[in-house]
């Protein structure tokens, strides 16, 4: 399933054109997570729709992160990187809202989405400093979905 996971990772870094200097930040069987700068001059306000574009790209559903859907997908990255790195702490999609705070209160302006497709999710997040001085960056993380996780779109 890797390749898969690499294959929606590479469509999405490629959309921002940050493939330059990205990097996985995690690579494992059921989870990539891999972190890029875009090359290209994307304004704050742009940002949004840019972001949306990747529904398209990937043919997958938006999904809200503090839905059931948002919650299974966390539960779900969680539990394989559990299997792979001990971590003390519990799942939490809130955790998300918490990350966003945080980077804005460092005076970064912050947008993410969650797209679903039958068989993976990818959760982007993309941020830039509020000034509009600085590249954008762009956070993908792309894990297997389970039969279970595949009702729900």
């Amino acid at each position: 399933m890797s390749e898969i996971l690499l294959r929606t990772t590479g469509q999405i870094i490629g959309h921002f054109n940050a493939y330059k200097g990205s990097r996985p930040a995690f690579h494992g069987e059921h989870v990539v997570i891999v972190r890029g700068i875009s090359r290209d001059p994307i304004e704050i306000d742009e940002m949004e729709a840019k972001l949306a574009e990747v529904k398209d790209i990937l043919q997958a559903e938006e999904a809200d992160v503090m839905s059931d859907d948002g919650k299974a997908f966390v539960e779900k990255v969680d539990s394989y990187i559990r299997d792979t790195e001990a971590a003390d702490t519990a799942p939490d999609n809130g955790g998300i809202l918490k990350m966003k705070e945080q980077l804005e209160a460092m005076g970064l302006n912050v947008e993410y989405k969650l797209f679903l497709m039958p068989n993976v999710g990818a959760f982007v997040a993309i941020w830039k400093d509020k000034s509009g001085f600085g590249p954008l960056y762009v956070e993908v993380t792309a894990s297997e979905r389970g039969e279970a996780d595949t009702e729900m779109i």
